[in-house]
């Protein structure tokens, strides 16, 4: 029996990427859709400050989680895949990076998708938080008035698209080269 999967790093692995930055995709849906739903119709400006309140909720929730996957990517996931091998060590597949950079049909995978996946999630997490920002500050405006609602959801569909970009690198870097 492979027990691979359930060592320290994978678990991490898994939480920052499964629990953390699937929820963080569910969440940026939700935000997304309720930005649309939530709009009224033409001709009312009628919003229910329990509706504004729930989105301020789900906008800080995805900063938060945005910023917990970030961190988590970063100070306890990525230290383990840059791991350098001993020296004359011919089996990589305890040390990620050299095993992606080790083969040139890989190498991209660190070259590109890795030094996507260390910065653009920081971006990601800053525009969050703009988001949160504007929902809280603003609250029911950023439903019936179309400068900040439209704003907003311009932010949480990059933010997005960002996330979902980093969560694809990551699921192609993962399976050729998993933390163990």
């Amino acid at each position: 029996m492979d027990t691979r999967l359930f060592t320290s790093d994978s678990i991490w692995t898994m939480l920052h990427g499964i629990a953390l930055g699937g929820g963080t995709l569910l969440a940026l849906f939700a935000a997304l859709f309720a930005m649309r739903a939530m709009r009224p119709a033409t001709g009312t400006d009628i919003v229910h400050e329990q509706q504004a309140r729930y989105l301020v909720w789900l906008t800080v929730g995805i900063a938060v989680l945005l910023w917990a996957t970030v961190i988590g990517g970063t100070y306890i996931v990525f230290p383990p895949y840059r791991a350098t091998p001993p020296e004359g060590l011919t089996d990589l597949s305890q040390y990620p990076r050299a095993l992606l950079t080790s083969n040139p049909g890989t190498r991209w995978l660190h070259s590109f998708a890795m030094e996507i996946k260390e910065h653009v999630p920081w971006i990601a997490a800053m525009l969050g938080t703009a988001a949160a920002f504007i929902t809280a500050r603003y609250r029911g405006r950023v439903v019936t008035d179309a400068e900040p609602r439209r704003l907003t959801t311009t932010l949480l569909a990059i933010c997005f698209l960002l996330v979902a970009g980093a969560a694809l690198l990551g699921t192609f870097v993962n399976k050729v080269a998993p933390l163990d």
